[in-house]
């Protein structure tokens, strides 16, 4: 290995400035791809739902994300691959994701009265439950013709990744810790059916997977209860769909459709210090469609305005309920050495409402070479209510404000670099198992990209160039 990249390196020296670019950028563009199995994702859209899917479009909070820019474009709007030129594109999004989330409980005596005493003696007050996350996306197309475009985005549509700085707490019937990671792979196909009109069509293959991890109730001393641990999986899939009309010289309008996918999770259920007892269990969890309609305006030849507006189908967020895989009953957590601590059964009861995301921004081309963006954007949360808000996702209303920009290497490489700081509504919350308490969380996220134009000849054009 040490030889290789040895090797590799004095290549590199060999070759000038712009194949080495295009070097780091093929590399940046493997890593992106392949990282996406060790992500670690805390959601930072609306209820579980990850918005960081381009970089370009977080440096203007998402406005005229559906429109047609970039091949990111692809992963809210399928036409927008018509963008694409000559040959092979790629595109590497990353974002680094810096949360700052706390759960504050109620003073315990209050718990108690609500559950019979049970909560008794555990500590209230705040407890972060906050993770950095680090969420890649990659994106290629390869233009056939005129006329057709193939291609494909590689996305963590939805994750949250979050564990309590104290297990012993209030909150630990709830949530001690959790892991929702999906993997989703996009094919998607364009068609330039006229001078100002392209569709585009996809499918989603997506992998989720979820792990949760909260204590059981055994009737003995709280301080003491033991952790439920669930660790389900499964494969869904589902469809993209687009359209992108330019009318006029200066104006593009994208609307993008990517639909409902429904999981049943499979895999175990087990009780710390009781691991003869694993028990094979199974939960549905459907995942919701969202529409996006967004515009590109040009005020003059180099400003223009952005807007975008986004659904997204939280409504059908009900009740998880875990279930025996081979009988089908509910799973409970009752503790077999003490029957008379009662049953607790293990579901995350949402009932949420629909989510919304409105935004504008301005872009700027302030040289050939650099582009200046901003933008704001106001979110609804799913989450309207105290009964609504789990203690593994206290989302609520926010406001985005965001800055970015573009720098143009050469006609073949372009880098990109935003900053958004999300501002999040304060939240109560109230659970069945009696849990009272509020959240209070912000969020800051950095993203880079890199876009590389390989031509006709691809990667393989590259490799030519390194062996002259």
């Amino acid at each position: 290995m040490v030889f290789l990249r040895q090797g590799f390196v004095r290549s590199l020296c060999k070759t000038r400035s712009a194949s080495f670019l295009f070097s780091c950028s093929f590399c940046l563009f493997l890593s992106s791809f392949f990282s996406l199995q060790f992500y670690s994702s805390d959601a930072k859209a609306g209820g579980f739902a990850i918005r960081e899917q381009s970089t370009s479009s977080l440096g203007a909070a998402f406005a005229g994300n559906a429109a047609g820019y970039d091949l990111s474009t692809i992963y809210w709007n399928s036409a927008g691959i018509a963008t694409a030129g000559k040959g092979l594109t790629t595109e590497s999004h990353a974002s680094v994701l810096l949360p700052s989330a706390e759960i504050d409980a109620a003073d315990n005596q209050a718990l108690a009265q609500n559950v019979g005493g049970l909560f008794g003696g555990l500590p209230s007050g705040p407890n972060d439950i906050d993770k950095v996350a680090f969420v890649p996306a990659s994106y290629a197309a390869w233009r056939i013709n005129d006329k057709l475009t193939i291609g494909y985005g590689f996305n963590a549509p939805f994750g949250l990744a979050s564990e309590a700085d104290e297990n012993v707490y209030a909150g630990q019937y709830d949530f001690r810790e959790a892991e929702l990671k999906t993997f989703n792979f996009n094919p998607v196909v364009g068609y330039q059916v006229s001078d100002t009109l392209a569709i585009g069509v996809g499918l989603q293959a997506q992998f989720a997977d979820l792990n949760l991890k909260q204590a059981v109730i055994t009737g003995g001393a709280a301080v003491n209860d033991p952790s439920a641990n669930v660790n389900v999986e499964d494969w869904g899939f589902g469809f993209t769909a687009g359209l992108l009309w330019r009318p006029v010289k200066g104006t593009s309008i994208g609307v993008g459709y990517r639909s409902r996918i429904e999981n049943t999770l499979e895999g175990t259920l087990d009780i710390d210090g009781l691991p003869s007892r694993t028990q094979f269990v199974k939960a549905d969890l459907d995942l919701p469609e969202i529409v996006t309609v967004s515009l590109r305006q040009d005020i003059t030849s180099n400003l223009r305005v952005l807007g975008t507006f986004e659904w997204t189908n939280w409504s059908i967020f009900k009740t998880v309920e875990l279930l025996d895989k081979d009988t089908g009953a509910a799973v409970t957590t009752i503790n077999p050495g003490n029957v008379a601590a009662g049953a607790q059964p293990l579901t995350i009861e949402g009932n949420w409402d629909d989510g919304y995301f409105l935004s504008g921004g301005i872009e700027y081309d302030y040289s050939d070479q650099l582009t200046l963006r901003t933008g704001i954007a106001y979110e609804w949360s799913p989450i309207q209510k105290a009964t609504q808000r789990l203690v593994t996702v206290p989302d609520a209303d926010r406001l985005w404000l965001s800055v970015g920009a573009t720098y143009k290497y050469n006609e073949n490489v372009t880098f990109d670099l935003a900053y958004t700081h999300i501002f999040v509504d304060d939240g109560d919350i109230l659970r069945p198992t009696g849990l009272v308490a509020e959240s209070e969380s912000s969020i800051d996220i950095i993203g880079v990209s890199v876009k590389t134009k390989w031509g006709a000849d691809g990667p393989l054009g590259l490799l030519k160039g390194l062996s002259n």
